[in-house]
């Protein structure tokens, strides 16, 4: 039997809430955000651009703009040095923009100064070389120009692509989107470069921000290659500094072992230090003089070394000694320079 009006009202039934609606985050106030730092910045920016113009440019240069990019050129459009001028520079200015990352790599390629594995191996043929090269960048997605060197990818139509540097045959990812690109930059009129990464205060990171790079066909890749050169180079950088290093510290001992064949013979502590010392570094224990310049890198030419050994030769000479005293308390020069003249030889020449 139905339930009466009466006594339905008099049971309560309990609704579940529903959780709470995601809140759609409006680009709006975040370009508005953008906009004043920009003109804060002392940057001209003119009147955003209208539905009709954003509708040309696509048309005309066959790309979309980004959502977060569109709506911040919405609100106003930055015509300061190294911005784009959507509106007034003429369409082959602009054309020239948008292609410059591809440009500027095939210049690089052309002087074999740029090539990444997974085009494959790189053909003797310069000409041959910059045809490959520019066949995967035509298929790439076109890179849109926010700000000089500075490019954020028009696919996919997303909000959220990540900003990548490119320019004198590199590709860095400069950061997961716009947004963060606008955290790390700072604009000054004057010098109008970007430091980063400086932060202003007129903008807080809005809670869509990204916080890792979404993968973008063909640029996340190149990037990831680059990075790995990169760090390839600072490795092998790194052991060449500690191939030099160790040089160093064999030159201190060779130094040290002099020092004290001297003083084993005679010579007081003073006089050894004095001889010893290009220049007065009032040392104090005898052989900290040579180990402070070692330290402070006054010993890092290999010929400022043999001119410190080749004038303690010849003071040694001077001193009476005979060459074969002198060689066998330094040592020959051969044996750290092969390729030049002894001490020695060096003192015959000149005396």
């Amino acid at each position: 039997m139905a339930a009466t009006v009466a006594e339905t009202l008099s049971n309560p039934i309990t609704i579940c809430n529903p959780k709470p609606t995601r809140v759609c985050f409006s680009y709006a106030a975040y370009a508005k955000n953008v906009i004043q730092h920009l003109k804060s910045s002392k940057i001209i920016v003119d009147k955003g651009l209208s539905d009709i113009e954003f509708s040309t440019i696509e048309s005309n240069f066959t790309f979309i703009f980004p959502p977060d990019l569109r709506s911040i050129l919405q609100e106003g459009l930055p015509i300061g040095p190294g911005f784009p001028n959507w509106r007034s520079s003429s369409q082959q200015q602009l054309e020239i923009i948008k292609n410059l990352p591809i440009l500027s790599l095939c210049k690089d390629v052309k002087k074999c100064n740029f090539w990444v594995d997974f085009w494959g191996i790189r053909p003797r043929d310069n000409d041959r070389a910059v045809d490959i090269a520019k066949g995967y960048l035509k298929k790439a997605p076109v890179l849109v120009p926010i700000y000089q060197h500075f490019y954020i990818p028009c696919t996919p139509c997303l909000a959220g692509n990540p900003v990548f540097y490119v320019h004198d045959g590199e590709v860095k990812l400069w950061s997961f989107d716009i947004c963060g690109f606008f955290h790390q930059v700072e604009f000054q009129r004057k010098e109008m470069i970007l430091r980063r990464p400086s932060l202003f205060n007129l903008m807080n990171t809005p809670a869509w921000a990204a916080t890792e790079a979404r993968k973008i066909e063909f640029w996340t890749e190149m990037a990831e290659t680059a990075a790995r050169e990169t760090d390839a180079r600072e490795m092998e950088a790194t052991r060449g500094a500690g191939r030099h290093l160790r040089w160093s510290e064999d030159l201190e001992g060779y130094l040290e072992g002099v020092f004290l064949r001297l003083t084993e013979a005679g010579w007081k502590e003073e006089d050894v230090r004095e001889m010893m010392m290009v220049e007065d570094g009032g040392g104090g224990d005898g052989s900290g003089d040579w180990r402070r310049r070692c330290d402070d890198g006054a010993f890092v030419d290999k010929k400022d070394v043999e001119s410190h050994v080749r004038l303690l030769s010849k003071r040694l000479l001077r001193a009476g000694w005979s060459t074969e005293d002198v060689v066998d308390t330094l040592g020959s020069s051969e044996e750290i320079y092969p390729e030049e003249d002894s001490c020695i030889d060096f003192y015959h020449k000149t005396s």
